[in-house]
């Protein structure tokens, strides 16, 4: 006989043989066809967020809980069993305050159940029929917007609103143009003009440009809007007032011919991890973690040279190592990259800094009086103002859709959020924006999928808007090339490594892939209907075995391109090779075609060949419709079904349509200019 003892008081365990988690004595050794273990938590614990290809079912032995499966719950009592589906994040919570919950765990491997699980997952997004809030981080208005900038959050977030939205999921882009950074005001000084007319000049540019791309947004917050400022005050004060802003005094850097403390693009030095240069804020471009101010390597001044003194000076921060456990739960069920993952446990591995929240500016926030001696005259930092920036526009859009405000519409519509940035600024939206935003307000939910990039180099080299190093996107983006460069900045996106745009490998993508094989094979099908049928959609006839697999790429197709661009799958490179091969099998089939068209008068094969060629054509114009918006639609109009968005299967042009495919769909005209050849 062997008996298990568990818990049934707290005063249990604090008893010495008191072990939380343990595997009972008979079942070591591996005979059992499953592993067993037996886990006691304490009132108020919870289970690591975790996931495995195991089944796995858990037995209440003992006290109440609440079970967390992929955003599904459920309340458990002593008694009670679970099942636990592979590839769920799950975890159970003691909600008791002063009873052990103890549960027997088995699990075992089941191919044939995570195979069931893999693709029932495939069939869902993983945040179901919510409202999706995408939101990139907003370019800050010190210069135009280049290729580096749009191909990253820009572009990522606008994929992403177009494949949702053509599923039927509610999808709004917020956008926006930084408030308040010391990079604009250093610009500013440098061309002779305030704050603000430097933020707004450049937001027009940076508007015009994302138009040009074929970016849309439901909301664009301006950096002089007057709900903005009202907005962060609000934040800064609750959290001042609830103690989770306080004030401290510290040395910080100062320039004695200047006068003035150093902060961010004021002030120069190396970052203390790892010694680049390439410090501007509080935390490095090149490792992208966090530092403080005072902790720079051979600080000085970034306007006159000489070397900073320090001097002590009282500021607001918000202390963020309060908040580990709360952030550590939370970033474990956030969908990620494995490079920003590795990253965030990098960080949550030594101490969490405190977050500046005040600092000494001539531009920006004030900040109210009424707190520590030595603040006045202090504005609110940029960093701590990410939160304040998203409820603005959450603000608007709510407005817009009739609601009250960002309250009321997050109460009643539950949204999902999901973050687009670089991976410079992988501590502020990872760690700051979470802690900032979830100290203010549970509702709306915390992001739960963030989509990281790197940074892109123009020919070897970074993009820098102050070298002139840069394409502007203004000047790239037309009507004729707009789809061209999106397909190309799609399949070359800095995804999780650093990746270069060539002008002469993308000269050679438009010429050679896009006008000598897309234009060719669309030429050739819009030929083939014009000769053997006179232009009018026949209807399918009998199948040859070519036609039966050409059919199964097209339903590949309709199946994996929208998966592509969901947002905790989301892949736009894979997205981009998905559309270039389909093209690719696509022209293989043509030779099928030709050879089956030879016959007169066309036989029931020919009749299928032909009509498939157009369903590609139609698929092409659906389900890529988010990577090339305006060839979509032209080939929409020409095959009758304008205004269509994808489906979830293939279907056929209308037998008897009458169809003309009249290119040119692309232009030869690549000609890029750099900003140092326009200068």
């Amino acid at each position: 006989m062997h008996v298990i003892p568990i818990p049934r008081t707290v005063g249990e365990l604090e008893l010495p043989g008191f072990v939380r988690s343990l595997e009972p004595a008979w079942a070591e050794g591996g005979g059992l066809p499953f592993n067993l273990r037996r886990v006691t938590l304490r009132p108020g614990e919870t289970t690591a967020p975790h996931n495995h290809h195991d089944t796995e079912v858990w037995v209440i032995l003992d006290g109440r809980g609440e079970v967390v499966s992929d955003q599904e719950r459920a309340q458990v009592a002593a008694g009670d069993t679970v099942r636990l589906p592979p590839l769920g994040v799950h975890t159970l919570r003691n909600t008791a305050e002063d009873r052990p919950l103890t549960f027997l765990t088995t699990w075992w491997e089941d191919m044939a159940a995570l195979d069931r699980a893999h693709e029932e997952r495939l069939g869902r997004p993983a945040g179901g029929e919510r409202p999706v809030l995408l939101l990139p981080s907003f370019p800050t208005p010190n210069g135009e917007l280049h290729l580096g900038h749009v191909v990253g959050p820009f572009l990522g977030a606008d994929l992403v609103r177009r494949g949702l939205t053509g599923r039927g999921i509610d999808a709004h882009l917020l956008l926006g143009t930084v408030g308040h950074q010391s990079q604009v005001a250093a610009a500013a000084i440098r061309q002779g003009l305030s704050f603000y007319e430097l933020a707004e000049r450049n937001t027009d540019a940076i508007q015009e440009a994302l138009a040009a791309a074929g970016i849309g947004c439901d909301v664009f917050v301006r950096p002089s809007a007057p709900e903005y400022p009202r907005m962060a005050l609000e934040v800064f004060e609750r959290l001042r007032a609830d103690g989770a802003v306080i004030a401290k005094t510290v040395a910080s850097n100062y320039c004695v011919p200047c006068d003035t403390f150093l902060f961010e693009a004021f002030v120069a030095g190396a970052c203390p991890r790892c010694g680049s240069h390439d410090t501007a804020g509080i935390e490095c471009e090149a490792c992208a973690l966090p530092f403080a101010d005072e902790d720079l390597v051979d600080p000085g001044c970034a306007t006159c040279g000489t070397p900073a003194e320090q001097r002590d000076l009282t500021r607001y921060y918000l202390p963020l190592e309060p908040q580990r456990e709360k952030l550590t739960a939370y970033l474990r069920t956030t969908h990620m990259s494995a490079r920003l993952r590795a990253y965030v446990e990098r960080v949550l591995a030594g101490p969490l800094p405190d977050l500046p929240v005040s600092t000494v500016a001539p531009d920006g926030i004030l900040v109210p009086p009424g707190g520590a001696e030595g603040t006045g005259g202090q504005r609110l930092y940029s960093a701590f103002e990410l939160a304040a920036r998203f409820l603005t526009a959450l603000d608007a859009l709510a407005k817009d859709r009739g609601a009250a405000g960002w309250r009321e519409y997050a109460e009643e519509n539950d949204p999902r959020t999901v973050l687009f940035f670089g991976f410079d600024n992988a501590f502020l939206r990872t760690i700051v924006f979470p802690a900032v935003l979830g100290s203010f307000t549970d509702r709306p939910a915390l992001p739960d999928t963030m989509i990281c990039n790197e940074f892109y180099t123009l020919e070897g080299r970074k993009f820098s808007t102050g070298r002139l190093h840069a394409i502007w996107g203004r000047e790239v983006f037309g009507e004729q090339t707009r789809d061209q460069l999106r397909l190309y900045l799609a399949a070359t996106r800095p995804d999780v490594r650093r990746r270069d745009f060539d002008i002469a490998e993308y000269a050679e993508f438009v010429r050679t892939e896009l006008i000598g094989g897309w234009e060719l094979w669309l030429t050739s099908v819009d030929d083939r209907l014009s000769k053997h049928f006179g232009g009018i959609v026949p209807e399918a006839g009998s199948w040859n075995a070519e036609a039966e697999q050409f059919y199964g790429q097209i339903r590949e197709l309709h199946a994996q391109l929208p998966r592509a661009l969901e947002p905790e799958r989301f892949d736009a490179r894979g997205a981009a090779e998905l559309v270039r091969a389909f093209v690719r099998r696509a022209r293989r089939f043509a030779e099928v075609c030709e050879d089956v068209l030879g016959a007169t008068p066309p036989s029931g094969d020919a009749r299928t060949c032909m009509a498939l060629e157009l369903m590609a054509v139609l698929s092409l114009a659906e389900v890529a419709r988010p990577l090339l918006p305006v060839l979509a639609s032209r080939l929409g109009e020409q095959l009758g079904t304008s205004g269509s968005t994808a489906h979830g299967a293939p279907r056929w042009v209308p037998a008897a349509t009458e169809v003309a495919l009249t290119g040119p769909y692309f232009t030869a005209d690549v000609a890029i200019r750099t900003a140092a050849d326009a200068d």
